[in-house]
C-alpha cells in the first residue's frame, strides 16, 4: 500500500511551527508495516494545494492530509480538494447542526465564520471529531483514497487512531499483507551496514530499510504480501551481517530490552563525561539508584569499583578517552573508548549505551567488550 503524507500550512512551510503531526503518524504507521512514500509540505496556497493533490492521489493509493479546515480565509484546504476532483463544495446541515450545538453546550454563540468548517467536498465521507469544529473527511478520486484531517495535534491524532488507522486495516486487508520485523544495532554505522546488506538483492516482495536514531542504527525488515518462508529466511540472512552488533529486536526500545534482563536486579548507575544519558536511558527501572559525579576519574585505573551487585561507572574523559567500567558481583570489566563526533549531545548518549551494551553482554554470557567499529578502545581492564 502506497502511502503519501500532505502538511499544509504557510506556519510550517516557514518554519514558525514544527511539523510533529508528521513526524508521527509515519512512526504510527510504521509500526503496521506501513512505510510512507512520500512527505509533502505545502503553504496556504490554492493553486499549490490543488496541484500537491491531484499529484499524489495519481500516485499513491493512500494520501493523508493535515491542516488547512479552520474557519478563516487562509483555510483553503476543503477548497482546494473540491476543486481538484471536481466535487463542489456543498453544505453538510448535519454537520452544521453539530458545531451549533458543540457552541450552544458551552454557552457560547457560534461565530458567523464557523460555517464555513460545514461547506465540504460533494460526496465525501464524514469522520467526526468529537472534540473541535472541523470534521474529517474522505475524498476518492481513482484508486486514490485521500484523508483530510485537522492540524490541531490533539484532534487530528484522536480522528487518526479512532477514524483512519481502521480504515487503513480494512483496505490494507483487501491488497496485500504488510509485515514488519525491526532490528537495533550500535557501534556499527549506517554506511558499512550497507556494505553488508546492499549488495544482493532481496526476496521479491521484501524490502530493507534504514533510520538512524542516535546511537543505534534500526533496520527495517518489510514484507509487502512476501511469503513467510521468504520472510525467514531474509531474517537469517539479515541477522548472519548484524549479529556483533545486534542490541535489541522488536518494538520495545533496546535499552528497555536490557534492563528486562536484569529482573529486577538493584543497578547503580555512576555518571561523569555522560552528563546524566545513562540515566536517561535507563529512567523508569524500578530498582535504580543514580549520581552524577563531575570528579569521577579519567583514568579506567582509578575509577571507583565495588564488589557488591551491579554498578555501572562512566568516568570523565581524558587524553585516552572516557573510561567505563562494570561491576558485577566482585568482577571488574572496564574500558576507555575514544568517540568521534561532532556533537557533544550524541557523544554522551555513544557513551552511555556503550555502557548499557556491557551489561547487555554481561547478562547473556557474552564477552562484555564488544568489537565496534565506530569506537576506539584505548585501554581495558579485567580484575
Amino acid at each position: 500500500m502506497r502511502i503519501e503524507i500532505i502538511s499544509t500550512g504557510d506556519e510550517i512551510v516557514t518554519g514558525l511551527v514544527v511539523d510533529t503531526n508528521a513526524a508521527w503518524l509515519s512512526a504510527l504507521l510504521l509500526e503496521q508495516g506501513w512505510q510512507v512514500r512520500r512527505r509533502l509540505t505545502v503553504g496556504d496556497n490554492l493553486t499549490d494545494l490543488k496541484t500537491v493533490l491531484q499529484e499524489s492521489a495519481s500516485r499513491a493509493d493512500v494520501v493523508l492530509v493535515c491542516g488547512g479546515l479552520g474557519p478563516t480565509a487562509d483555510d483553503l484546504t476543503a477548497q482546494a480538494a473540491a476543486e481538484a476532483f471536481n466535487q463542489p463544495l456543498t453544505l453538510f446541515p448535519d454537520w452544521l447542526a453539530t458545531i451549533t450545538a458543540r457552541y450552544a453546550s458551552r454557552g457560547r454563540v457560534m461565530a458567523q465564520s464557523n460555517a464555513k468548517q460545514a461547506w465540504l467536498p460533494q460526496g465525501c465521507e464524514l469522520l467526526d471529531n468529537p472534540v473541535g469544529t472541523a470534521c474529517g473527511f474522505v475524498v476518492r478520486s481513482g484508486q486514490s483514497q485521500l484523508f483530510f484531517t485537522p492540524g490541531v495535534p490533539f484532534e487530528f491524532k484522536q480522528m487518526v487512531r479512532e477514524q483512519i488507522m481502521p480504515r487503513l486495516k480494512a483496505l490494507a486487508g483487501t491488497q496485500t499483507d504488510t509485515e514488519l520485523r525491526r532490528f537495533y544495532t550500535f557501534g556499527v554505522s549506517e554506511s558499512a551496514l550497507s556494505d553488508m546488506l546492499d549488495a544482493a538483492p532481496w526476496p521479491t516482495g521484501i524490502e530493507l530499510g534504514y533510520r538512524s536514531a542516535m546511537p543505534l542504527i534500526e533496520l527495517k525488515l518489510i514484507g509487502h504480501g512476501a511469503r513467510q518462508a521468504d520472510m525467514d529466511a531474509a531474517e537469517v540472512r539479515l541477522l548472519a551481517a548484524i549479529q556483533p552488533w545486534l542490541v535489541g529486536r522488536g518494538d520495545q526500545e533496546p535499552a528497555q530490552q536490557i534492563l528486562t534482563l536484569l529482573q529486577d536486579r538493584p543497578l547503580t548507575l555512576l555518571e561523569g563525561e555522560s552528563g546524566g544519558a545513562l540515566l536517561a536511558f535507563c529512567y523508569g527501572y524500578p530498582q535504580l539508584a543514580a549520581r552524577f559525579n563531575p570528579d569521577l576519574a579519567d583514568e579506567l585505573a582509578r575509577v571507583p569499583a565495588t564488589d557488591v551487585g551491579l554498578q555501572l561507572t562512566i568516568g570523565r574523559e581524558g587524553k585516552e578517552g572516557t573510561p567505563l567500567l562494570l561491576c558485577a558481583d566482585g568482577l571488574q570489566i572496564g574500558q576507555t573508548v575514544r568517540v568521534s563526533h561532532p556533537d557533544p549531545e550524541s557523544r554522551r548518549k555513544i557513551l552511555a549505551f556503550a555502557a548499557i551494551d556491557m551489561l547487555r553482554r554481561f547478562q547473556q554470557a557474552l564477552p562484555v567488550l564488544g568489537d565496534y567499529q565506530t569506537l576506539t578502545r584505548t585501554a581495558q581492564r579485567y580484575s
